[in-house]
């Protein structure tokens, strides 16, 4: 199917279909890997499949099933084929030995037959290639041919990842990099041995059960380098990283061992909390004075920093000089996001219990955010303890600051103004009531001098 796939290559196989065969009482026709046709092929081989001729039997083979259209798959009945057991491929293996009357050792054919994985053409291809390549077919031959690593040192490898050092496992990766082996190959044969050893160890058969937790680990770790391996400009790199991950891996704590140093360090957190409380009670009779002056202190800095009756002014400029302490103790109590929010903006002044905070016009965001209740409350909380006020924060924008300062200037101007007409007036009334009194008191001189009267004009 890779090499035929075309429609043309299928319009040749229906004309040929046409012909009965001469000797035979069916002509078959096996297409290998099916799923490589195109699409165009298979359409052109749908007729033919739906109505068959019936001296023609068709048979398709794929490692791909699920890549055959379903116009194909209903046309045809499905069987799948079953790998090999490894004892089945060595039984057969035997079987041509003898009959070809070969010279081969079992682990041998055993090696040969764990590395087919399942098929019995690579088994017999494997097989044909040793007894070419030597007349006594052993193990080593068979290492050679197939480029795989002596199963002595992968053994050795796989010992020393639970039981050896660094120097010695690290050893073993450079004989094999300089003896020209394939480190891939050489990871999947450590990750077969880790497979067995793990097999080994559920069934009972290893008396190394208490590394079943490590073995797991390592194959998953070697299989995640497996694949970058892959890819890897040097492929040596990422085996050796997951070597040293294996090597410094450390089994997780039970939960027995979580609870018994849980209770331990307890145990010695009551021991040293008895002591000092032992400690502090034959220290009271002399820090008697220096434990109220210590409290005095303490109740001095619990004190608020503002009171009640504190003007507005007061209360703005407290507010400017502990913003930073503010923006500190947010963060202490975990409220990042109220912390990020309003570092961006900045204080304007207090009106009453109300805190007014500006943000630019680009920090429209943080505005939004800090105005939500589940962000705001949290920071109100915190700086009217803080201030030892009960406030409320209100967020506006720098645009809105610059026009309620101008309307304030405004309005202090306009305050101002009328302050000055009103002392104006003030004193020129003054002016007039102590000229009139002037006036009065030298009315008086005179007539007492001149012994006169004052007469009043009658209205006429």
């Amino acid at each position: 199917g890779a090499s035929n796939r075309g429609i043309d290559d299928v319009r040749e196989l229906r004309g040929q279909v046409q012909f009965t065969p001469i000797n035979a009482q069916y002509k078959i026709y096996i297409i290998d890997e099916v799923h490589m046709l195109t699409p165009e092929a298979f359409n052109a081989l749908l007729k033919t499949l739906e109505e068959p001729p019936s001296h023609v039997i068709f048979i398709f083979a794929t490692t791909d099933p699920h890549r055959l259209p379903p116009t194909i798959l209903s046309r045809v009945q499905r069987y799948d084929f079953r790998r090999f057991s490894v004892e089945d491929v060595l039984v057969r293996l035997k079987t041509v030995v003898e009959g070809e009357k070969l010279s081969a050792d079992d682990d041998a054919l055993r090696l040969m037959a764990e590395h087919a994985a399942g098929g019995m053409r690579d088994a017999l291809g494997i097989l044909e290639k040793c007894a070419s390549f030597t007349d006594v077919i052993n193990l080593p031959s068979v290492e050679e041919v197939l480029g795989v690593v002596p199963s002595e040192q992968v053994t050795s490898f796989a010992r020393l990842l639970f039981d050896g050092t660094p120097v010695e496992t690290f050893k073993i990766i450079d004989d094999i990099h300089n003896s020209g082996k394939d480190l891939s190959q050489f990871a999947h044969s450590v990750i077969a041995e880790l497979r067995r050893r793990l097999l080994s160890g559920v069934q009972g058969e290893d008396e190394n059960s208490k590394y079943e937790s490590l073995r797991i680990t390592a194959i998953e770790i070697f299989s995640e380098a497996l694949k970058d391996m892959r890819f890897a400009q040097d492929p040596r790199i990422p085996f050796e990283v997951a070597t040293l991950k294996v090597l410094d891996w450390k089994e997780p704590l039970s939960i027995q061992d979580i609870d018994g140093a849980i209770i331990g360090e307890l145990e010695q957190k009551i021991e040293a909390l008895e002591k000092q409380i032992l400690d502090l009670g034959s220290k009271i009779a002399s820090a008697g004075g220096g434990a109220s002056r210590a409290t005095s202190e303490a109740a001095m800095i619990q004190k608020p920093r503002l009171q009640p009756s504190a003007t507005d002014s007061e209360r703005t400029a407290t507010l400017q000089d502990i913003w930073s302490e503010f923006l500190q103790e947010l963060r202490q109590e975990k409220l990042m996001q109220c912390e990020a929010f309003l570092k961006e903006g900045s204080p304007v002044e207090v009106v009453g219990n109300e805190v007014i905070v500006a943000f630019p016009k680009d920090r429209g965001f943080h505005k939004a955010s800090i105005e939500q209740d589940n962000h705001r409350e949290p920071a109100e909380r915190i700086l009217s303890k803080k201030m030892g006020l009960s406030l409320r924060i209100t967020c506006i924008s720098q645009e809105d600051k610059h026009k309620q300062v101008t309307r304030k200037t405004k309005i202090q101007k306009q305050t101002a103004k009328k302050k000055e007409k009103s002392e104006v007036k003030r004193q020129t009334s003054t002016v007039s009531k102590q000229e009139e009194s002037d006036s009065q008191d030298f009315i008086n001189v005179s007539l007492e001098t001149f012994g006169g009267k004052i007469f009043t004009k009658s209205e006429e």
